[in-house]
């Protein structure tokens, strides 16, 4: 006698599976609908004997409810209203709530699923005098089986599904599995051989496993193609997910595999049962039997299959799992020996995952960070422009799988650091998993950064200098010029003489910058006094004398502080000495005071007093009044043809290259002062 087949109508496998397998061990098949229609569709064709709907997935339950009452009047129907997650979900029918504890839901659904068929089977024979019997049909044409058709199962063929589900157990082979099942029909003197064949939905063809050789003498090597009505037995069992038989063989032996061969050694019947799943069609089992298969080795059949198949489900979840370990232990091993910093973390971006480089450079330990949100190394603004980079990924369709954001990662002992991640995201099945992020410290980088853009600030600046201080010169010259012209006489040739030494010195201020690029290059220990001393050779010192109270090593780019020595004691000679200094123009067209002096100067070197560590550079001369001291290197202050110029700008940047700080003061004479303070990162 076949069993009672209820029909699970839902769109959510989770409910689909723990329907399935709350009624394993109950005496009834589960056969499933993911979609209204195709549950109408099943009542029209099959005998259904109840019916659960999963109202959370499934919309219109009404009608669906309606054309259970229409195309199979009588059958039990189970409305699930539950939340739809996993087992629980089965837990939650409405009637089934009410019967039992909510721990026993498998127990529960399965009592009261058969309890119900069994009571409609019970009313419905005492109302019409029907059998006790649900009618059998033949699965090959449909029509009903005569009672004297059906017999007891036989102890021997029983005994085959008890074999095959011990034997099953633990089994972690699909070969195994054929072999299993091959040995266990043919082991039986009613069936001659069995074979399991796998589908290939990519090819659509079934590929015939074999483990061992066999006495029949079939070419088990080839394929069949499915979608091309060559072979009809196994085409209906991929149709209809559901057993298939062609009996007398002798009727169409064509119409199944290795038919002919089949027939020969006398074979009656074929069956061919699918392995497969609600979800899932592996392949398919194909039996030959030597006599007309009755019912009860029909299903047999199925019973044999079922099984198997929820053993080769295990083995594919299985199989997927240990892939997916395989591929996170290669991953966290890549993780591990990555130099820069890496974490995993899941879609609410909290951290499953960090690799040791990311626990040094955060100052956390691993325990600290693992679960925590990233909010705790990164702001709010940095995680808002991480979350957008995410979506903008999962915009893509795959055509973009990484981005690059900058942020600035916080350490434990609030350490600020900016650095550059990589941000790739994990998604599975179209669902988002999470992201995978590689840090990496751009502090260095950030650096380079900010020294360039400080030196194309500096050099924009210097250009606007260079432009004016040549322009002043340049046209008091052209206007002595104009007045030599007109009045033949040479009184102010000194005068552009003058103005012309002025663009010499200028000029040669810019081809030192132009041709050596940096404003410290490179930087080595230095003896300061003989440093001086050619720059001392270099200037046109006049009557002017040199001091140098101690000798010292520095760190410095020599050809530079030659440069910056240069400026300063040209500056003084020609400046500090002088009965007037016009220290230039400020951009609003004011001019600062003046200061007044007399010669010869005097000037001296020597390092800084106390704990302080740099050098000075003082003169005797007039001084510089206090209220320009500090705009006194500004680019804003240029100069005319008598003033300070580009001179002092190239002191401030070549020290600024080197790390050195300059102050303008007043000397212990009143004259100028300049002193120069170093930083241990770049000085020695």
């Amino acid at each position: 006698m076949s069993r009672p087949r209820v029909m699970c109508v839902s769109t959510d496998r989770a409910t689909r599976a723990s329907v399935t397998l709350s009624l394993t061990d109950a005496p009834v098949d589960v056969v499933i609908a993911q979609r209204p229609d195709e549950a109408v569709a099943r009542l029209e064709a099959e005998t259904i004997d109840a019916v659960l709907v999963d109202a959370v997935t499934v919309e219109n339950v009404p009608d669906v409810v309606d054309a259970v009452d229409s195309e199979a009047p009588g059958v039990p129907t189970f409305v699930h209203w539950g939340d739809g997650e996993g087992a629980d979900s089965v837990a939650v029918l409405s009637e089934v709530v009410a019967q039992s504890e909510q721990g026993e839901s498998a127990t529960r659904l399965a009592d009261v699923v058969t309890a119900h068929i069994e009571a409609d089977g019970s009313s419905t024979d005492d109302a019409t005098g029907a059998s006790e019997e649900r009618e059998e049909r033949d699965d090959t044409t449909g029509e009903p089986t005569a009672p004297d058709d059906r017999e007891p199962l036989p102890d021997d063929v029983d005994r085959i599904v008890g074999t095959v589900r011990r034997q099953l157990v633990d089994v972690r082979s699909p070969l195994t599995i054929e072999r299993v099942l091959r040995e266990s029909f043919t082991a039986n003197d009613r069936f001659l051989f069995a074979w399991v064949g796998e589908y290939d939905r990519g090819e659509r063809e079934i590929v015939p496993w074999l483990t061992a050789s066999t006495e029949i003498d079939w070419r088990l090597g080839r394929t069949f193609a499915i979608g091309n009505d060559e072979h009809p037995l196994l085409e209906g069992v991929i149709r209809s997910r559901d057993l298939q038989i062609q009996q007398p063989l002798e009727d169409d032996p064509d119409a199944v595999p290795f038919g002919e061969n089949a027939l020969g050694r006398e074979v009656e019947a074929v069956a061919a049962a699918p392995l497969a799943t609600s979800d899932e069609l592996y392949g398919l089992l194909v039996v030959y039997g030597l006599e007309t298969l009755s019912p009860a080795e029909r299903e047999t059949i199925r019973s044999v299959a079922e099984a198997a198949s929820y053993v080769l489900e295990t083995i594919a979840v299985h199989g997927k799992l240990e892939q997916r370990e395989r591929a996170l232990q290669r991953y966290e091993r890549l993780v591990e020996t990555a130099g820069d910093g890496m974490y995993v973390s899941d879609d609410q971006g909290h951290l499953m995952t960090v690799n040791d480089a990311l626990v040094e450079i955060t100052g956390y330990r691993r325990e600290g960070l693992l679960g925590e949100h990233v909010s705790l190394l990164i702001d709010d603004e940095d995680v808002d422009a991480g979350e957008e980079t995410v979506a903008s990924l999962l915009k893509d369709d795959g055509e973009e799988t990484t981005d690059t954001i900058e942020v600035t990662l916080e350490t434990k002992n609030g350490e600020r650091i900016p650095c550059e991640v990589q941000i790739a995201v994990l998604v599975r099945n179209e669902t988002f998993l999470g992201s995978v992020g590689v840090i990496r410290d751009i502090t260095q980088r950030k650096l380079r950064e900010r020294k360039l853009r400080e030196r194309n600030e500096r050099l924009d600046a210097f250009a606007r200098i260079v432009s004016h201080d040549l322009r002043n010169p340049l046209s008091v010259s052209q206007g002595y010029l104009d007045v030599i012209e007109e009045t033949e006489s040479l009184e102010h040739v000194e005068s552009v003489r003058s103005g012309l030494d002025r663009m010499e010195s200028i000029v040669e201020d810019v081809l030192a910058i132009a041709r050596g690029g940096e404003w410290a290059a490179e930087t080595a220990p230095v003896e300061f006094e003989d440093v001086a001393i050619d720059a001392w050779n270099h200037v046109s010192t006049e009557d002017a004398t040199l001091a140098i109270d101690e000798t010292m090593t520095i760190e410095a780019d020599r050809p530079r502080l030659l440069r910056l020595l240069e400026n300063l004691f040209r500056n003084a000679v020609e400046h500090g000495s002088s009965s007037r200094i016009h220290v230039g123009t400020r951009e609003d067209g004011t001019e600062p005071e003046t200061a007044k002096g007399e010669s010869p100067l005097s000037i001296r070197i020597g390092s800084l007093e106390g704990e302080e560590r740099g050098f000075y550079v003082e003169d005797d001369g007039t001084g510089i009044p206090e209220e320009i001291r500090e705009e006194l290197f500004d680019p804003s202050i240029s100069s005319s043809s008598d003033g300070l110029g580009i001179g002092l700008w190239i002191v401030r940047e070549v020290a600024t290259g080197h790390g050195w700080s300059v102050t303008a003061a007043e000397g212990e004479s009143g004259g100028a002062r300049f002193e120069f303070r170093f930083d241990d990162q770049f000085s020695g």
